[in-house]
């Protein structure tokens, strides 16, 4: 099910979100919108605009750092996967070090943090930082979210 709004706000997109809505979108959107919406929807994914979706991955991100604790993640058994400077750039990034940042921590130039984020996310299987961080994050952090 996808909600159609003439008024859309965050509020009602995130309420139909909760009552199981797969997409919200304004009903005056461009057809091309539309369709895309609708190639989503069909494929198991989630639509929402992208000014809301911003705010809500920035909200849920900047939480979840503030909510485990970094050294907690030294007992993930993802960490034994990856190298140890892969680990390090990893814990970083964790803790939401910017690549700018993680490469001034560690000495490293900013490609070279880049390289490692995408040697982790290989071997990690995951896309972003969002998706490390909830990888990484101990098993009973994640439970109580």
């Amino acid at each position: 099910m996808v909600v159609m709004s003439y008024t859309p706000d965050d509020r009602q997109a995130l309420t139909a979100l909760d009552l199981g809505a797969r997409g919200y979108v304004h009903t005056l959107a461009a057809s091309e919108v539309l369709n895309q919406v609708a190639l989503v929807v069909t494929n198991k994914g989630v639509w929402v605009g992208q000014e809301l979706l911003t705010k809500v991955l920035a909200g849920s991100f900047k939480a979840l750092q503030q909510r485990v604790e970094p050294d907690r993640y030294q007992h993930s058994e993802y960490l034994a996967l990856l190298s140890e400077r892969e680990r390090g750039v990893a814990l970083a990034v964790a803790r939401g070090a910017t690549n700018k940042e993680v490469a001034r921590q560690l000495d490293i130039t900013e490609r070279t943090v880049k390289a490692h984020m995408s040697a982790i996310f290989k071997k990690l299987a995951v896309r972003d930082r969002l998706q490390l961080i909830l990888k990484l994050a101990p098993v009973a952090e994640r439970v109580s979210q």
